[in-house]
C-alpha cells in the first residue's frame, strides 16, 4: 500500500482514542464519570492534569482505540489486505500510551502555567503520537522513517480534527 495510508491504518486506534477522549464529554450517562484524574489535586501550588484530563475521557479513549483496533484486525483478516499489522494488543498499547501521552502534555502545561485551553504548538499536536508509539514500541520495532511520518501527518489531521470539533461544540477552542 502507499506509506501514508499505512501510517493512517496503523495511527487509526490512536486517532481515535484521542478524539473520543473529547467527543464523550457531552454524553448524559457518561457525565458521572467526569472526575479529573487529578482528583482536584495540586502541586507546587498548580493543578497536575486540571480538570480537562477526566476517567470518563481516558477510560472512553482506550477503550474506543481497541474497540477500533479489534475492528481493523477482522477487516485485514476477511480482505486480506496487505497493511500493518494490527491485533488487540498493539491497539491497547496505541491507545493507552495516546492517552498518557496527552496526560504528559497537560502535566508539562500546567508546570509551565499554561490555563487548560490555551494552545502550546506542535505539543498539542503530537503529544500522543509520541506516547503511542512509546508503548507500541513494548511489541514491535519502531522504523523511525514512519515515526516521522505519523508526526508529519498527524499535525494537519490534528488541526483539522480540533476544528471540526470546534464547530460542532465539542471543543472551545478550535486548537
Amino acid at each position: 500500500m502507499h506509506p501514508i495510508i499505512d501510517v493512517l491504518w496503523f495511527m487509526m486506534p490512536a486517532y481515535i482514542a484521542n478524539s473520543v477522549a473529547v467527543d464523550v464529554s457531552g454524553i448524559p450517562f457518561l457525565k458521572k464519570y467526569s472526575t479529573p484524574m487529578d482528583f482536584g489535586r495540586s502541586l507546587q501550588g498548580k493543578r497536575i492534569f486540571g480538570d480537562g484530563k477526566t476517567w470518563r475521557g481516558f477510560v472512553c479513549g482506550v477503550v474506543a482505540g481497541v474497540l477500533f483496533g479489534a475492528l481493523q484486525q477482522g477487516l485485514m483478516v476477511k480482505y486480506s489486505w496487505n497493511l500493518p499489522g494490527m491485533g488487540i494488543t498493539l491497539a491497547f498499547l496505541l491507545s493507552l500510551g495516546t492517552m498518557v501521552g496527552d496526560l504528559a502534555a497537560s502535566f508539562i502545561k500546567r508546570r509551565m502555567g499554561f490555563e487548560r485551553g490555551k494552545s502550546l504548538p506542535l505539543l498539542d499536536q503530537l503529544d500522543f503520537v509520541f506516547g503511542a508509539f512509546y508503548l507500541a514500541w513494548l511489541v514491535i520495532p519502531v522504523n523511525l522513517s514512519f515515526f516521522i511520518a505519523s508526526l508529519t501527518i498527524t499535525i494537519p489531521l490534528h488541526y483539522f480534527g480540533n476544528f471540526v470539533a470546534w464547530l460542532i461544540k465539542l471543543k472551545k477552542f478550535p486548537w
